[in-house]
């Protein structure tokens, strides 16, 4: 029967209708997931191909927690906490659970029993290499959903996107970077999305625990796994003094702030390396002093009128800045030092050691463009249209973009934090561009001949051109990353980043398991601190420092044994019972003249610096050849004749192990 008042066509267009428009939301559904499966798959393979040079582990420190992974694989997670470790930092050694993170080894251990439980068999090298790109690829869904809450789906996907091609975060999630940046980055994007969900005015109650929780634990799971996880608590406490300024904090906030802290700073004190000391870090303390803020300007905003309780709460917060700044002078709270100072102050004078580290140098401009391209200049356009808009996410936001920015302009390592923010400012600001060009294409011409219909055409056409030109200009990021992502680490390269016959140089590798083979347990073994982590984990030798860089005395020492003359070098390795010396030089193998600076024959002033000499007296500038010359007393250092095989030091010196090409030589020493 038909509908009352209804024609049976009208009857069929509605029911119709109401397919075709499911079939509409099916499909688009269907085309948001294909994007963010294209976009994992994205991901994936640009953080595997380096693959293809061997599977190794990258850099220096993902060795040390393979290593520490070995150990709990094998002796169960409790050993963690008791072991002192004596292959590092002899003749002392080192106490694992009280100078590392238990994050990444406690997680690739858990999956490597796991997956074995379940009957997949996998070894746990296989989980540390797979590991970096597991987490990137929840990064990226994460880094979705944080977009879509932000501005809408395709903000989400674009965020998504610019994360999965980032060369500042493909750098530190390629296969084989088992490091702690792995999960630190998760922590920087999980928790402010947990937060700012909990945070919605809409949320029930319960609704809102759930999420100010899960916005702890992965707050918690940053502070057991990276020390620049402060960085995400001290940025929530910057993000609530700010809508404190403004007035903006409600009940909701004060709820959500309260419990993702508490939740957080749990986790952090019973990890043994942080423990009740890091609770007492001056931020820490004023983010927790912030929530007793907090309540204080509650109970006044209910019981004054709003000016009074503005100006009240305004004197307050400027009373907890002066606290912040002055407590630490008076013994309360730790104060912010080391490389977290430098971080905050590029002006604060440092050691030598720290200036040694390539990662720790000031950007350069360079460096902005090079790892982000045009997604920078989109972010900064981003970050203006959010700061007319205001909102709690868009106050969030644009302080993390802010921060990011200054930190990575202080210290180049730091591009890594920057890496979201820039991501998502800029697929949003991609998007706003977006919007007007879509309506003029969406827009339906008529078969009119009319100029305001040639207009709509050439409007159409522009709009066109406009959109392929902004998306040409995303290419040069995009193939940056591409080549960023393809180079192996120093490790699958022997620390030279050329290719040989099309293959890079296995000399490290093949002198590693030398000296696995060759030399006798508890061999105490002298190399620069940078090769530490590979002797201790690649040939389970004795060393006297590692990447850890715990005792700068020791270093300092080490740097004597190299610089100095060997009737100074040699009493001091006799000090430390050294029975190898391995030595890292680089030249052309094709050329032997020709020197390459990526060995110790590179390193040398660094070594210089650190031991307190002054390097300008180990070279001069001849005038006459137009270059610098070493000078006599360079030759005389003990680093010189061992890499140059002078004769002088022939006495003391045994050269056991030659490289294939020659970069990497083992010396017994004779006393």
């Amino acid at each position: 029967m038909a509908e009352k008042g209804k024609t049976p066509d009208q009857q069929t267009k509605k029911t119709g209708g109401g397919f075709l428009s499911s079939i509409r939301l099916s499909r688009a559904a269907a085309i948001e997931i294909a994007a963010l499966g294209l976009i994992i798959a994205v991901a994936i393979v640009l953080r595997v191909i380096l693959l293809r040079w061997g599977d190794y582990l990258n850099e220096y420190d993902p060795f040390f927690f393979y290593r520490i992974s070995e150990y709990i694989a094998k002796n169960g997670y409790g050993a963690y906490f008791t072991w002192h470790d004596t292959l590092s930092w002899y003749p002392k050694g080192r106490d694992i659970a009280a100078s590392s993170y238990p994050g990444n080894p406690f997680s690739a251990v858990f999956i490597y029993q796991f997956l074995n439980a379940i009957q997949v068999k996998i070894s746990l090298l296989d989980v540390a290499m797979y590991f970096p790109v597991f987490m990137a690829v929840i990064v990226c869904v994460i880094a979705y959903f944080f977009g879509k809450d932000f501005g809408g789906k395709a903000t989400g996907i674009f965020t998504s996107l610019f994360m999965a091609i980032s060369p500042s975060y493909i750098g530190r999630t390629v296969a084989g970077f088992f490091d702690t940046e792995n999960i630190g980055i998760f922590g920087i994007v999980a928790t402010p999305f947990f937060f700012l969900r909990s945070i919605q005015a809409k949320n029930s109650l319960p609704k809102r625990v759930v999420y100010a929780v899960a916005g702890g634990l992965t707050m918690g799971y940053a502070f057991a796994s990276w020390g620049a996880a402060r960085y995400i608590s001290s940025l929530l406490l910057l993000y609530i003094v700010v809508m404190l300024v403004l007035g903006k904090i409600e009940q909701r906030h004060i709820i959500s702030y309260s419990i993702t802290t508490i939740v957080g700073f749990l986790i952090a004190v019973v990890v043994p390396r942080l423990g009740i000391n890091y609770i007492l870090n001056i931020e820490n303390l004023a983010a927790l002093g912030a929530i007793g803020l907090l309540v204080v300007y509650e109970v006044i905003k209910t019981r004054m009128p709003e000016s009074q309780a503005r100006i009240l709460t305004l004197g307050l917060v400027v009373l907890a800045l002066a606290a912040f700044i002055i407590l630490p002078y008076f013994g309360i709270g730790n104060p912010i030092a080391g490389k977290f100072a430098k971080v905050l102050n590029p002006f604060e004078e440092v050691t030598a050691l720290y200036s040694s580290v390539g990662e720790n140098k000031v950007s350069s401009w360079s460096v902005f463009f090079g790892d982000f391209g045009i997604t920078i200049v989109l972010a900064a356009l981003g970050a203006y249209f959010i700061l007319k808009e205001g909102g709690d996410n868009r106050y969030y936001v644009l302080l993390f973009f802010l921060t990011a920015v200054y930190f990575t302009g202080t210290v180049v390592r730091l591009t890594l934090i920057l890496a979201f923010p820039a991501s998502l400012l800029a697929a949003y600001a991609l998007v706003k561009i977006l919007e007007p060009f879509r309506a003029v294409l969406s827009r339906q011409e008529t078969k009119s001949r009319s100029r305001k219909a040639q207009a709509v055409a050439v409007s159409k056409g522009l709009s066109i051109i406009f959109i392929i030109l902004l998306f040409g200009a995303l290419i040069p990021h995009a193939l940056n990353a591409t080549s960023s992502a393809a180079s192996p680490g120093p490790l699958a390269q022997s620390g030279v980043p050329v290719l040989l016959d099309g293959k890079y140089s296995n000399d490290w590798i093949k002198a590693l398991n030398w000296i696995n083979a060759n030399t006798t347990p508890g061999s105490v073994i002298c190399a620069w601190w940078d090769y530490g982590y590979w002797i201790e984990t690649m040939a389970n030798r004795t060393t006297l420092a590692d990447g850890s860089t715990l005792n700068r005395t020791q270093i300092i020492n080490i740097a004597n044994m190299m610089m100095q003359p060997q009737n100074v070098s040699l009493p001091l390795m006799q000090k430390y019972h050294v029975d190898y010396v391995v030595v890292f030089f680089t030249y052309n193998p094709n050329k032997s003249t020709e020197e390459w600076p990526f060995g110790d024959n590179a390193k040398w002033p660094q070594m210089a610096n650190i031991a307190g000499l002054n390097v300008t007296s180990y070279y001069q500038y001849n005038s006459q050849a137009g270059q610098y010359q070493y000078t006599q007393k360079f030759a005389n250092t003990t680093i010189a004749g061992l890499m140059y095989g002078l004769p002088d030091l022939k006495d003391h010196f045994e050269n056991v192990y030659h490289s294939p090409l020659g970069w990497v030589l083992v010396y017994k020493v004779k006393y």
